[in-house]
């Protein structure tokens, strides 16, 4: 790229046409696979989809766990003017399409290396784990997408232009507002500030904790007040600290692991030693930083020491809160960055087969990844949603619960929710429960007590169920006399003789 590092690259890696073709097919195979998910399957959906979509049509009770600014952007001309589902999948196009384009800007500022950053740079952005978080259907994709502008314009920008300091100050003002992780801009802004030694950056700061205090005083009881609960230092002491801080940590070392093996395979990792790791790997980053805190201007150090401050600061919360909420969706902005800074190391190292060993293991688990989500009948997607809304199955739930105050209970409910947005779709017989960060699978006695509360819902007139793949218990409910039921092909619908009004 166009600095010192650039000067160390050797012709071999600058003109090296073998590799540079491998890389070349190898991000032509990522945006294939990647361009076949999102036709089959497009945006992902989660209960928070849900809770956006409500937001942008007016439900404010809901900004006590979400940040405002996706559904105002859905709320917005022009995208108003198209139906709720279709203008989620069209946002969420038009993001993927502005992450690939700052991959090119990126990669432009490279001069002769365009193409070895915009291969290495596009295949962390198709990656497996990027590709699940810039592909979903809410705020982390607009965020990683504001993300990945604000990087470009702290480590590529003109700093001598006067729109500079403005425009990241504005941007780190915005990401407040679009998620709550922003907030450890603070720190690494102020951290910034004494390493260049400029007082420009503390008014950047002052800026982003300007737009948190109006952000709560607007909205004061939004998502921290959630992780904290009444107390301020919920687990500030006691037992339950050490190994709460053991767990996040060493699965930190795990996500970051799977940058490589995939994330799924660096699950396997012992505890234990994903945790040693991760001390060895924090101490080298603590010292790299420390040792090379005269060398800002490098850009795997400004890479870094964002990815560490980020680290820390969202490790520290989760151990503040309680939560063990550490995965590659809530780590996104580190790997993103360690990611970029790995490329960047093996071109300096002039290593060619290494960096094509870490593309193809990189590529190959994303592929597999791909081809086991083509596989899957049972994917939350947009598509299905969007099927299902244009559907004779919806209209005819919608004729038996026109005027009915009654929620949902579905098997399928990601289906269902963007259709039924006032009501409440219910996950029929879950098995597992989200507690503390992390989906705990639910005990038998548990499971049962919450097929009977759906079953008691039904028979009381106050749940209508919906199944896409009935059991043998649902079958035999569909014989009780007093039940009503209506099959559409391989769907269930059961429903009391006498709904509420």
């Amino acid at each position: 790229m166009v600095n010192p590092e650039n000067k160390k690259l050797s012709p071999d890696i600058k003109g090296n046409s073998p590799l540079l073709s491998i890389l070349k097919l190898v991000l032509g195979l990522l945006i294939l696979s990647s361009a076949a998910s999102f036709w089959k399957f497009g945006s992902y959906l989660s209960p928070d989809s849900l809770s956006y979509a409500r937001l942008s049509e007016g439900f404010p009770y809901l900004l006590s766990s979400l940040s405002p600014f996706y559904p105002f952007l859905l709320s917005q001309p022009p995208l108003s003017l198209i139906p709720l589902i279709d203008r989620i999948l069209v946002l969420n196009v038009l993001v993927f399409g502005g992450a690939i384009w700052m991959v090119v800007k990126i990669a432009r500022k490279a001069g002769d290396y365009f193409l070895l950053i915009f291969y290495t740079f596009g295949i962390s952005l198709l990656s497996w784990w990027s590709f699940r978080v810039i592909g979903s259907a809410h705020a982390d994709s607009l965020f990683y997408l504001l993300l990945l502008l604000w990087l470009y314009l702290f480590v590529w920008g003109n700093k001598g232009e006067d729109y500079y300091l403005p425009a990241i100050a504005s941007l780190s003002a915005l990401l407040i507002w679009v998620k709550l992780n922003a907030l450890f801009l603070i720190p690494f802004l102020v951290i910034w500030s004494f390493i260049e030694r400029k007082k420009g950056w503390l008014l950047i700061a002052g800026t982003t904790l300007l737009s948190w205090l109006v952000y709560q005083w607007a909205i004061p009881e939004n998502i921290l007040s959630y992780h904290l609960g009444d107390s301020p230092f919920p687990i500030a002491s006691g037992l339950d600290a050490a190994p709460l801080f053991y767990e996040n940590f060493a699965t930190w070392m795990q996500v970051t692991l799977g940058l490589v093996v995939s994330d799924t395979l660096s699950q396997y990792i012992p505890r234990m030693l994903a945790f040693v790791l991760g001390i060895a790997w924090l101490a080298f980053l603590v010292l790299f930083l420390i040792g090379h805190k005269n060398k800002s201007g490098n850009k795997r150090y400004a890479l870094l020491l964002f990815g560490t401050i980020y680290s820390l600061f969202f490790l520290g919360f989760q151990q503040w809160s309680g939560f063990r909420e550490v995965n590659y969706r809530t780590l996104f902005p580190y790997l993103l960055v360690v990611s970029w800074s790995l490329w960047l190391f093996l071109l300096r190292i002039k290593r060619p087969k290494m960096l094509l060993l870490v593309a193809l293991l990189v590529a190959g688990h994303t592929l597999v990844g791909h081809l086991l989500l083509w596989q899957r009948e049972d994917v939350a997607s947009l598509v299905e949603a969007r099927s299902f809304h244009h559907s004779d199955l919806k209209r005819n739930i919608v004729t038996l619960l026109k005027g009915k105050r009654i929620e949902i209970r579905t098997d399928y409910p990601e289906k269902l929710m963007l259709s039924y947005r006032d009501k409440e779709v219910i996950r029929l017989d879950p098995a597992f429960a989200f507690i503390n960060g992390k989906n705990e699978p639910l005990a038998p006695d548990k499971m049962l007590e919450q097929r009977q509360e759906s079953l008691n819902s039904l028979m009381q007139g106050t749940a209508v169920i919906v199944l896409f793949r009935p059991d043998s218990f649902w079958k035999q409910v569909a014989e009780n006399p007093s039940v009503h039921r209506l099959i559409d092909g391989e769907t269930l619908i059961l429903y009391s003789a006498s709904l509420p009004k």
